[in-house]
């Protein structure tokens, strides 16, 4: 029986697949390692199949996401900006200005960044695109057999070829280009307006990242990581609809 690894996108899987492949793709204790392309999902795998991935917090793999389409790609791709990513990149310059313009008093820009939203396509796959929901991740938690974290990767990985009784000499590439990552000397700061918008917009993508934390710590996978608090999730709710009340009151004409 194969084991699948689910390419959950912007969460440090291109690092597993080519520290996999560079080893010849090993047997593993369960079998053939199936490496899938990024449009397979957990839904697609056999219910009875082993399956591992990783997840990422949905803020950092928002400012990852961004930063990929502003470098269209690079380094271990190349694919030239369509004409609405440009006009988004000369009005939105950092993932800061994106995530306050979803938020922004002024409705024209509010409307170029939730358009930007669903027209850039690394900023639209939110993790429920491969995992859908904590309902489903529950339901195949018996045939999940590693989750990993982007933000512990390195340690993630000792863990992982133990499970899979893989190779202990395998190791994750360091070179940016095979893992698809950057040199990290973007701005990659967020202020609190942007954090609650953002927590907002992937609110269902938190849900289950909430689920698989806690399957990480009841079975000991890797080092725990720290997430929005449930007070902090509610009060950027509460922030996001106090400020959409605001605006259909201000839109309200009073008869004169």
């Amino acid at each position: 029986m194969p084991v699948h690894f689910i390419h959950v996108g912007k969460t440090g899987g291109s690092a597993i697949k080519q520290a996999i492949r560079e080893a010849g793709e090993p047997e593993t204790r369960f079998g053939k390692i199936f490496l899938h392309p990024h449009p397979f999902t957990l839904a697609e795998v056999p219910p009875d199949h082993p399956v591992f991935f990783s997840v990422r917090d949905p803020m950092a793999r928002f400012v990852s996401s961004f930063y990929s389409r502003l470098r269209k790609g690079r380094p271990k791709y190349f694919r030239e900006w369509t004409d609405s990513e440009r006009e988004v990149f000369a009005l939105f310059e950092t993932p800061q200005a994106l995530a306050a313009g979803l938020v922004s008093s002024d409705a024209a820009i509010r409307t170029k960044a939730l358009g930007a939203m669903s027209e850039i396509r690394q900023l639209r796959r939110e993790m429920r695109i491969w995992l859908e929901s904590p309902a489903l991740l529950k339901q195949r938690s018996g045939s999940i057999v590693y989750i990993a974290r982007q933000e512990t990767l390195a340690q993630d990985w000792e863990q992982i070829k133990k499970v899979l009784a893989l190779p202990g000499d395998l190791v994750l590439p360091s070179d940016p280009k095979a893992a698809h990552r950057s040199g990290g000397s973007e701005d990659r700061s967020l202020d609190q307006t942007a954090t609650r918008a953002l927590m907002r917009w992937y609110a269902k993508d938190y849900r289950l990242l909430a689920f698989c934390e806690r399957l990480r710590r009841e079975r000991g996978w890797g080092s725990p990581v720290d997430g929005p608090t449930t007070g902090t999730m509610i009060a950027s709710q509460a922030s996001w609809a106090l400020l959409r009340l605001r605006r259909r009151v201000s839109r309200i004409r009073v008869p004169g």
